[in-house]
């Protein structure tokens, strides 16, 4: 029986690499959460911090270092173990980078939005835009990013 939970999931593309990008998703959104609530816990929450001469509000700045903390760990295992490629490293990073840039812009947004606006707490926005990003993210990772 292990053994052909092992065969189904190993096997490229389909279910199995479905699987595969979830448990990859899945831990990494442990890891961008956890950064984020310990920069949040650290920097706090009341005031704006300077980055680069921009003025940024925590949760921002907070969001941007998680979400790149949780693509380093996730472009690493989707590519080696997730969709199992073995095309070109370079190209794919270039197009990894300009995601993360972008899904880094708009979950901060949105973060800020819901929490600022809103009045949703930063703990409950923050996974929100993680699961949307996670839904978009398969699509453009599975057709563009490391298609086969």
């Amino acid at each position: 029986m292990i053994r052909k939970i092992r065969e189904f999931i190993g096997k490229k593309g389909g279910a199995g690499q479905l699987i595969r990008y979830l448990l990859v998703g899945g831990s990494a959104v442990l890891v961008d959460f956890a950064v984020f609530e310990l920069l949040l816990l650290l920097l706090g929450t009341d005031h704006a911090v300077t980055v680069f001469s921009f003025r940024l509000e925590p949760e921002k700045a907070a969001n941007y270092v998680a979400v790149v903390a949780g693509f380093v760990y996730s472009f690493v295992l989707n590519r080696m173990w997730a969709f199992k490629s073995k095309d070109n490293v370079v190209r794919q990073l270039v197009l990894m980078v300009l995601l993360v840039c972008f899904n880094g812009w708009i979950s901060g947004e949105a973060i800020s939005v819901m929490g600022r606006i809103l009045h949703i707490p930063f703990v409950i926005a923050k996974p929100v835009m993680q699961a949307a990003v996670a839904c978009w993210n398969y699509i453009i990772y599975d057709k563009i990013i490391y298609r086969s």
